[in-house]
């Protein structure tokens, strides 16, 4: 930054030289000051724990066994040789690649009849709202109590309908599946309106021309609908893997992991084992690689946002 200065003789006492700034310079310098609290901010926050956790996974770092001594890729082969991890990542690819897909087909049909015209219509934008406004804890403990083989809400509507009482949270499978679609309840809301954004902002010109040809709703759906809402539709899917990918209180709140490790997401485990267990070293090196997973799918979705971009 070039710096602008003008000499200006002090007439008062010895002849000295004094420099003022420029009125560029001084804005630079307010800019700097002004943007300053929010970059130091967004240092501590973000861009020192990631080096933090880089610089500790190379360590073995243990709280309890008092042990801070460098490994350096040891914690990373020690993960790969656990099964345990195969199993949770497991797991949490399906649950991450389930939920964005049945969010956003579930999403789709409801931003589709949300932007429909019927009496009532903005009641139903904002009750639509309702799941996703609770806070995902707080939803977590309603539905593990809603989920109790003995007293539970929907246990009790299962056996109204079929006189049996499952228990949903103890076996893996229907452990799993209860957590996913939990999930998709949560989320499924703010899908829709995102959508419906998009939605809205479509010629209804568009529509016409293609009923005029003689296009059915399926069609224009197909041929319309769904071209123009792609970059949206690439958009949610990245915002959606990551954030499921990293999941955690749905799972602290619901399962606590459980039965076994049959619902433990990456996220959860990296819990587990930093705060839970004080090993530090796995920890970090768990996180890192759920950084590299996070960055590899943010560029992919970058690149495929750009390519498929519409513009009306």
């Amino acid at each position: 930054m070039n710096m602008k200065l003008s000499k200006v003789r002090l007439v008062e006492g010895n002849s000295k030289y004094s420099y003022k700034l420029s009125n560029t310079t001084r804005r630079y310098i307010t800019f700097f000051l002004l943007v300053a609290p929010a970059l130091l901010l967004r240092i501590s926050t973000s861009v020192y724990p990631v080096l933090q956790t880089i610089y500790l996974s190379f360590f073995e770092v243990n709280l309890v066994s008092q042990t801070n001594l460098y490994v350096g890729l040891q914690n990373f082969i020690r993960l790969a040789r656990d099964i345990s991890i195969r199993d949770i990542t497991s797991f949490t690819i399906m649950f991450t690649l389930l939920s964005t897909l049945l969010e956003l087909i579930f999403g789709m049909i409801i931003a589709n009849f949300l932007n429909t015209n019927f009496t009532g219509r903005q009641l139903a934008r904002t009750i639509n709202l309702i799941p996703w406004a609770i806070p995902t804890i707080v939803a977590a403990l309603a539905f593990r109590w809603m989920f109790d083989d003995q007293y539970g809400l929907i246990v009790d509507w299962i056996y109204r309908l079929f006189g049996i009482r499952p228990a949903l949270l103890v076996f893996p499978l229907t452990s799993q599946l209860s957590v996913i679609l939990v999930n998709v309840w949560k989320n499924t809301p703010f899908t829709a309106i995102v959508l419906l954004a998009g939605l809205q902002n479509v010629p209804p010109e568009l529509y016409e021309a293609a009923r005029i040809d003689g296009a059915n709703s399926l069609q224009a759906f197909r041929w319309i609908t769904i071209p123009v809402s792609v970059p949206i539709i690439i958009t949610l899917i990245l915002f959606h893997i990551i954030w499921q990918l990293s999941g955690f209180d749905l799972i602290y709140g619901m399962t606590s992991g459980g039965p076994g490790i049959a619902t433990t997401l990456i996220g959860y485990r990296i819990f587990q084992k930093g705060m839970l267990w004080y090993d530090w070293g796995t920890a970090s090196a768990l996180g890192v690689v759920l950084i590299l997973i996070v960055a590899i799918i943010g560029i992919i979705g970058l690149y495929l946002f750009k390519k498929y971009e519409v513009t009306l």
